[in-house]
C-alpha cells in the first residue's frame, strides 16, 4: 500500500490528473514519493503517444501543436514554470540572495517567457518530425530520462538556503539514493536499447544525466544549491537534450 500511496503522491504533484491518495500520508511518503518520477514520466510519454496514435491522420504540424498544449495542460506547466523562473533570474545577473527572490517572485520577466517559448517551440519541431517518422518508443523514453535526471538533482545537490519556512528542495534533499537513479536509467536504457533503440539510446539515457547533472552542479555553484523552480529547469533542459536525439535518430 506504501508504495501506491507514493506513486500516487508523485502523481499528483507532477500533474494535475486527479487520483485518490491512500490515507494516511506522512512525511517520509512525500519524500519517497520523488523516487516514483521517472514512472509518472514514462506514463506522460505514453499519454503523448497515445494521443499521436489517435492523430495519425492529422496534419503534422496542428498534432504537435495539441501534443504540446495536452503535455503542458496535463503537467499543469509545472516545469516549464521553473525555467522561466530560473532564466529570469539567471538573466538578472544578480548577487544569489536577490536572485533567489526573483525566482521566487510569481510573475515572469521577458527572458522567461523567451525561454519557455522556445522550449515549446523545439518541442512542436520535433514532434512535427517524429510524427511522420517512428514516435515509439521515443515519446515515452524522454520524458522517463528528463525526470530521472531531475530526480539525480534531487539526490546528489543540497538545497539552496532560504531564511524562511523550509521549501520543497529542503524537503526533497537526499530523498532517494544513487542507486535508484541509476537503477532508473539503466531500465530506460535497456528498454530503449530492447526496441532497436541503438546508438541513440545511448545518447539520450547517458547524455541526459550527464546534462542533469551538469547542470545541477552549475545551478549549486550559482545559489548555493537547488530549489523547485531549478528542478523544473533541469528537466526541460534533458526534455530538450532527448527530443533532439529523437529527431535524429529517427
Amino acid at each position: 500500500m506504501s508504495a501506491w500511496r507514493r506513486l500516487a503522491l508523485a502523481i499528483t504533484f507532477l500533474t494535475i490528473v486527479p487520483i485518490r491518495v491512500p490515507a494516511p500520508v506522512t512525511d517520509a511518503d512525500v519524500t519517497a514519493s520523488v523516487a516514483y518520477y521517472p514512472l509518472v514520466g514514462a506514463g506522460l510519454g505514453g499519454l503523448l503517444w497515445g494521443l499521436a496514435y489517435l492523430m495519425q491522420a492529422w496534419p503534422s504540424l496542428l498534432a504537435a501543436a495539441v501534443l504540446a498544449a495536452a503535455y503542458t495542460v496535463v503537467t499543469g506547466a509545472l516545469h516549464l514554470d521553473g525555467l522561466m523562473d530560473t532564466a529570469d533570474a539567471l538573466a538578472s545577473r544578480r548577487p544569489r540572495r536577490e536572485a533567489l527572490a526573483i525566482m521566487k517572485d510569481s510573475r515572469v520577466g521577458a527572458l522567461g517567457a523567451l525561454a519557455g517559448v522556445l522550449v515549446l517551440v523545439i518541442k512542436i519541431a520535433a514532434w512535427t518530425t517524429l510524427l511522420h517518422r517512428a514516435p515509439f518508443p521515443w515519446l515515452v523514453a524522454v520524458p522517463a530520462v528528463a525526470r530521472t535526471g531531475m530526480v539525480w538533482s534531487v539526490a546528489h545537490e543540497p538545497a539552496a538556503p532560504r531564511g524562511d519556512a523550509p521549501t520543497l528542495a529542503q524537503q526533497y534533499q537526499g530523498a532517494v539514493p544513487t542507486g535508484v537513479v541509476l537503477l532508473w536509467a539503466a531500465g530506460v536504457l535497456a528498454a530503449l536499447l530492447a526496441v532497436g533503440g541503438g546508438w541513440a539510446a545511448v545518447l539520450l539515457t547517458v547524455g541526459g544525466m550527464v546534462l542533469a547533472a551538469g547542470a545541477a552542479r552549475a545551478t549549486t555553484r550559482w545559489l548555493g544549491g537547488m530549489t523547485g523552480d531549478t528542478y523544473g529547469a533541469v528537466n526541460e533542459l534533458v526534455e530538450v537534450w532527448g527530443w533532439i536525439v529523437a529527431v535524429v535518430a529517427s
